[in-house]
């Protein structure tokens, strides 16, 4: 392939993922459905495969799946909407504590830099900040609302994928039969086996997550601790910036409610900070490993891409979406450079280092063998110059 044809196949590649973003986009009120589908089908589809090894019959294996998804599903709303009500009822309580801490800090900074001003530092900030809180939980209030009601079509989507998975390998092979549908009936498989167990790990580890949480708000006496919990479990799904978050706002309610009192502040920020680090740094690396395979610059690009498309949904399904989209580039021939760019790199870094060692061992190989090749030549020239003196004695 000429280099003119590779440019040319490379801009029909840009122009074809502007594209597909643009419809993503503008036909949110059925693709985003259809993708929430296909994630919930992936997230019990384990399930069902195992209660169909134990010989449950495969009616009743969907049967049990669909409802422990509608209950999860149903739970989860409820939950959410709990924890909105009761941040909004304690709204007014913690917005006159944010007058009184900012009225301390600004009576703080006159006294100590002798300033002088009739402006108040609030008023300079000229914020409303319950205002800004409000329109939040708003917004999440309504992505909520819309995902609800479109839920009655991602079961419908959830259902019929279950009832179609089984069917759908011998249809891409025999609509496929050379090698590119034994190829895509490979990569599906992929798909659906590294994204269902990131999928089950990332709500076992946001569960344990937001147990935690809730335990540490209990323990350090911070109000609102089934919400801290809600929160923790549902802002783990983000990767990076989910867990900084919700780390944030716990230290910003125990500011809010613990102020002027630093030690108790102190205590919730450790206890936070540490069941973080354990569990994002510590306990997620060691169960997931390095089977997404994604750098940690494009999960943040996905997260603001995705976020674009589909609003706080799109960010929850970003590292997924994003995975998949690198297995599909590195199965074809000229997107694999895309996939080798957008992955992690540990493992092109490992054949790497692994490369020039083994050059270096070599190398070390050829000098020692040259230095052993002159040691033997100057031995034999020495012995045939100690030959000729002999003679000529």
């Amino acid at each position: 392939m000429s280099e003119e044809s590779k440019t040319l196949q490379s801009i029909y590649a840009v122009i074809l993922i502007i594209g597909i973003g643009f419809i993503l986009k503008v036909a949110d009120t059925v693709t985003l459905p259809l993708a929430i589908s296909f994630f919930f089908f992936l997230l019990v589809n384990p399930l069902v495969n195992n209660l169909e090894k134990v010989r449950v019959p495969r009616w009743l294996a969907i049967s049990i799946a669909m409802l422990i998804l509608i209950v999860v599903f149903v739970l989860m709303i409820f939950f959410v909407s709990l924890s909105i009500n009761t941040i909004i009822e304690g709204l007014p309580k913690y917005s006159s504590r944010f007058s009184y801490i900012f009225g301390g800090i600004e009576a703080q900074l006159v006294s100590r830099l002798g300033l002088t001003t009739d402006i108040g530092l609030f008023e300079i900030l000229s914020i409303d900040w319950q205002g800004l809180l409000i329109n939040t939980l708003s917004r999440i209030s309504n992505s909520a609302v819309s995902i609800t009601s479109n839920s009655v079509l991602v079961f419908i989507f959830v259902l019929f994928l279950l009832l179609e998975r089984q069917s759908l390998i011998p249809k891409l092979r025999t609509a496929l039969p050379n090698r590119d549908g034994m190829k895509l009936a490979v990569m599906f498989e992929r798909i659906n086996r590294q994204t269902s167990r990131y999928l089950v790990l990332k709500s076992l580890i946001s569960l344990v997550t937001g147990i935690l949480f809730f335990f540490a708000a209990l323990a350090s006496g911070l109000d609102f601790p089934f919400v801290w919990g809600v929160l923790a479990f549902i802002f783990n799904f983000i990767p990076s910036i989910g867990s900084v978050i919700i780390t944030l706002l716990t230290i910003v309610m125990a500011v809010l409610q613990f102020y002027p009192h630093y030690l108790s502040i102190v205590y919730v920020a450790v206890l936070m900070v540490l069941i973080q680090t354990v569990m994002g740094n510590i306990l997620d690396p060691r169960l997931q490993g390095n089977q997404l395979n994604l750098s940690p610059f494009v999960i943040l690009v996905s997260l603001v891409f995705w976020g674009y498309i589909w609003g706080i949904v799109g960010m929850f399904l970003a590292v997924p979406l994003t995975s998949i989209i690198q297995i599909f580039f590195a199965n074809v021939k000229g997107l694999k450079p895309v996939a080798i760019l957008i992955s992690s790199g540990k493992v092109y870094r490992k054949q790497i280092q692994e490369e020039d060692k083994r050059k270096r061992e070599q190398y070390d190989r050829e000098r020692s063998l040259r230095r052993e090749m002159r040691k033997s030549t100057n031995n034999r020239k020495r012995a045939e110059n100690r030959l000729q003196r002999d003679k000529k004695k």
